[in-house]
């Protein structure tokens, strides 16, 4: 893999020697080079794919005339190791020497000297990589990992798919291997999610739903569950292989024919509010928080008319397990309430500290025989009951979970487009 940064350099040289040069010496005052291999990645105590280096512009010198360069190139970051520290350019420009990145960091970052064989200084630049960590939490801070919108995975077939900025990303050995796939719609997409066929579907910023059922070769696009809405929605699968569609001021609607057909609620959602994922309980109702009263809401019949219920004050997520326990969080911090008893009691049984007080849409996952629990601004736990949890990693920014096929967890933050993103955690499954 090779990316190449561009940098034109008009440079004035103010050393003693170069104010006073050796009779006959010509200042160097200008030249172009291209930087070679930036922006590679590798499993750490690895070597990049491709060796790094310069490419100096011949032509582009001022004064013209033959001159040869010399790169001196040092570690600044990671702890890696070069083979070569010292390079002279070969006859068309090119200085350059493999790196292997090392294992104290994931940023890794070498200072490059380029002189010209007079001794005069000539530029200064650097070049980055990344190393991945399969033994240790990893901390990325830029690439398509920075951000991750959503993410879902076929634990049968081995495979997973995961969201980030307008691309789609297809899972293809270790976790930091993902490769871009393309689509046939002119949309970004908001939310993924799976059914137990492994068929996926993605919910577009167009109001629109498209299917894969062969991991992205080829699309459907079943139209927009929510009739006359241009825009966005909240889109859950339930357990049960239900299709919810939801948006403030339009209600929710459900499919139980994979998106072909929908219903739309008819009664108990007084404001037609904003819903959170949906959820089967004990295989024959369905329950959501409601954004607006922050209210659990219940539907036997699914999903024509809800009713609200039971709910520590203030909650704004909820989530079901497979024993048909309710998980509630509310506000106060994070702070998880547990009820087995169909919502007409609840005990707290989590609170872990928090830099913030927030909420998200992926907070809550079941991979194996555990579940996992991302508090925004706090960490991430694993717990088999809700009842113990056992900590993973903490954080000060992340708020979403994800859990590839194999096991590894993120936990990302905003891509901002104004201010310095928030980095994407990564926890090898080995851990």
């Amino acid at each position: 893999m090779k990316r190449i940064l561009f940098f034109i350099l008009s440079l004035l040289v103010f050393t003693a020697c170069e104010q006073y040069p050796t009779p006959g010496t010509q200042i160097l005052r200008q030249f172009n080079f291209q930087i070679i291999g930036a922006d590679q990645f590798a499993e750490a105590g690895n070597y990049l794919p491709d060796s790094v280096g310069v490419l100096v512009d011949f032509e582009s010198l001022i004064p013209v005339g033959e001159r040869q360069f010399v790169m001196e190139v040092e570690v600044l970051q990671g702890g890696g190791i070069l083979d070569q520290t010292l390079v002279q350019t070969n006859k068309n420009g090119i200085m350059k020497t493999r790196w292997k990145v090392g294992n104290t960091s994931n940023e890794q970052i070498l200072k490059v000297m380029i002189y010209d064989t007079e001794g005069l200084f000539s530029a200064e630049t650097e070049i980055q990589a990344t190393a991945y960590f399969t033994d240790k939490l990893n901390t990325i801070e830029k690439g398509f990992f920075v951000g991750i919108g959503s993410m879902v995975r076929d634990t049968v077939n081995q495979r997973s798919m995961l969201i980030s900025g307008r691309n789609l990303y297809v899972l293809t050995d270790k976790f930091f291997n993902w490769e871009r796939i393309g689509y046939p719609f002119n949309t970004s997409l908001k939310e993924l999610e799976i059914n137990s066929n492994g068929e996926v579907f993605a919910a577009g910023w167009n109001g629109n739903l498209y299917k894969t059922s062969d991991w992205g070769e080829n699309w459907v696009d079943l139209g927009k569950p929510i009739p006359e809405n241009p825009y966005n929605y909240e889109f859950s699968i339930s357990k049960d292989d239900y299709l919810w569609a939801n948006k403030a001021e339009y209600g929710i609607y459900c499919s139980k024919d994979k998106g072909v057909t929908w219903q739309k609620d008819t009664a108990g959602l007084e404001n037609q509010e904003r819903m959170g994922p949906v959820y089967t309980v004990a295989d024959t109702a369905h329950m959501a928080i409601s954004h607006s009263s922050m209210m659990i809401m219940k539907t036997t019949d699914n999903g024509l008319t809800w009713k609200p219920v039971n709910t520590p004050e203030y909650s704004l997520t909820m989530f079901v397990t497979d024993e048909n326990a309710i998980i509630a969080q509310n506000q106060g911090g994070f702070r998880l309430h547990k009820s087995t008893d169909g919502g007409q009691t609840y005990r707290q049984v989590f609170s872990p500290h928090v830099e913030f007080g927030t909420t998200s849409r992926h907070l809550y996952d079941e991979f194996g025989n555990d579940y996992y629990v991302l508090a925004p601004g706090g960490g991430v736990w694993k717990t088999k009951d809700f009842e113990e949890f056992t900590e993973l990693f903490t954080f000060t920014k992340q708020r979403n979970l994800f859990i590839d096929h194999q096991g590894n967890v993120y936990a990302s933050g905003f891509n901002y487009s104004n201010a310095a993103n928030d980095s994407t955690l990564i926890l090898p499954a080995a851990n």
